[in-house]
């Protein structure tokens, strides 16, 4: 079953994105006494951030070659779908608040509860999508999640975070621009008629 996404605006997925956020920093306070213990480095704050950096751009750098392939072409035209309206901005913002509020709930707060796998699990159902053709996205989203994991076991929550905020800037930048491009086109074709 097709299902055509309507075009959504960045500050919803902004307000998503910050009720996630409260929920992680609440349930870490309440565990914790203190958000910041669960949100702190593993280690030397550089490594963790440059680890974090590297399997971000290898991670981007991997879906973007896979983009070539039919599910992702289909992936990547129903999330243009999504962005119609977005800036570049918009999609920086919605990458690095995603990237901290996503991974402040699960790896900061639920992986240490319930486990690797599990906090892997609830990633991936936050990247169902309701187009049966695009089945394939949450198993992806499940081999990050598992990746972001073993960041976060390692160099902590700066390492997760910032891997998950730049596949995210990566991924959004590029499908803003090519969205963009896309409206270009259609104005000068319908301008031309």
């Amino acid at each position: 079953m097709r299902v055509d996404p309507p075009p959504i605006a960045a500050t919803s997925l902004l307000h998503q994105e910050g009720v996630l956020g409260v929920i992680a920093l609440v349930g870490l306070t309440l565990r914790d006494r203190s958000p910041l213990a669960g949100l702190a480095p593993v280690g030397q704050v550089w490594q963790g951030i440059t680890l974090g950096l590297a399997t971000g751009c290898a991670a981007a750098g991997a879906l973007w070659l896979a983009h070539r392939l039919s599910f992702f072409r289909q992936l990547e035209s129903w999330q243009r779908g999504l962005l119609v309206k977005w800036t570049t901005m918009d999609a920086v913002f919605v990458a690095i608040f995603s990237g901290l509020a996503e991974e402040a709930l699960l790896r900061a707060l639920a992986q240490p509860l319930v486990g690797l796998v599990p906090a892997a699990i609830g990633f991936a159902l936050l990247h169902v999508l309701p187009d049966r053709r695009l089945w394939l996205w949450p198993v992806i989203a499940f081999v990050m999640g598992i990746a972001f994991g073993l960041l976060f076991d390692r160099f902590g929550f700066p390492a997760a975070a910032v891997a998950h905020a730049v596949v995210n800037l990566i991924g959004l930048v590029r499908l803003t621009a090519s969205s963009s491009q896309s409206d270009d086109a259609q104005t000068n074709n319908d301008e031309n008629l």
